[in-house]
């Protein structure tokens, strides 16, 4: 972090001034040292701007085994072109150093699994400048189903709330989403979906209704019960599963509902 170099003229001229205090015996030096500690502090508070400054000329590279991940599992990635391959990691690195991940029932959140939140938030807002998503710049992973505030009798797999900028995800139900999601419902998608729309509430994304289960069905065959059980919510947002299904089906998406799939992808520019 570039912040940490800075850090390094003010010390050394911090202690280069308090040593030739305690050598000469002459206090008037230990004045000069006063500008090396405010300049210490000044660099301390705008620490997060400078080495965000810094990651946007340099971007970190990504862990080995998070390219891995998305070099074998990611169908979108892997269909870019190379430009926009690097830019895809760009901002999955970008986006893993802005935000906090809180692992709760386990030591750390591993780099696998931060590498599926991040890819999974660059993925949906792809033809967007905004990939950050601020406000919700917390993301909490649970090892298995959790229950919350807002839905403490419900063991869920995925929720956000707003107020506090937090996104939950179980890990044990986002990791097969994305390692299978032909089989197993992309948890991940889903929600930064819906963190999207709520935060972009002017951007015009179809309405799906109830009426149009049976469609969603068809598309991913995932039934219906099935599908409310996995989130383990009962209100589901069907307009944020069928983003899922506009990446995840893309072929029967497209030949089921052609309305809708246009809709969603001028709303996500992709």
């Amino acid at each position: 972090m570039l912040s940490r170099y800075i850090y390094i003229p003010f010390v050394i001229a911090a202690v280069v001034f308090l040593l030739t205090t305690a050598v000469t015996k002459n206090y008037d030096y230990a004045i000069y040292a006063v500008p090396c500690v405010v300049g210490l502090a000044v660099v301390y508070i705008l620490s997060p701007q400078i080495d965000w400054w810094w990651y946007q000329k340099h971007p970190p590279a990504l862990p080995g085994m998070v390219r891995h991940l998305i070099n074998t599992n990611s169908a979108f990635y892997q269909n870019l072109p190379a430009a926009e391959k690097t830019r895809f990691r760009n901002r999955m690195a970008m986006y893993m150093e802005a935000n906090e991940f809180m692992g709760q029932g386990m030591e750390a959140v591993p780099p696998d699994v931060k590498g599926i939140v991040a890819a999974s938030a660059v993925q949906l807002t792809f033809g967007h400048e905004d990939y950050l998503l601020n406000p919700f710049e917390h993301i909490v992973i649970y090892p298995h189903r959790f229950p919350s505030p807002q839905f403490p009798s419900q063991m869920h797999t995925c929720e956000h709330f707003e107020e506090d900028g937090v996104i939950l995800f179980s890990a044990e139900q986002l990791m097969p989403g994305f390692l299978e999601p032909q089989r197993y419902l992309n948890t991940g998608l889903y929600e930064f979906a819906r963190v999207f729309m709520r935060k972009y509430p002017a951007v015009s994304f179809p309405q799906i209704t109830e009426e149009q289960w049976p469609a969603l069905e068809a598309i991913s065959n995932f039934p219906k019960d099935k599908t409310i059980q996995y989130i383990g919510l009962r209100e589901i947002d069907l307009t944020a599963l069928a983003v899922v299904y506009f990446f995840d089906f893309e072929g029967k998406f497209k030949e089921i509902l052609p309305h809708e799939f246009r809709v969603i992808k001028d709303a996500l520019k992709v």
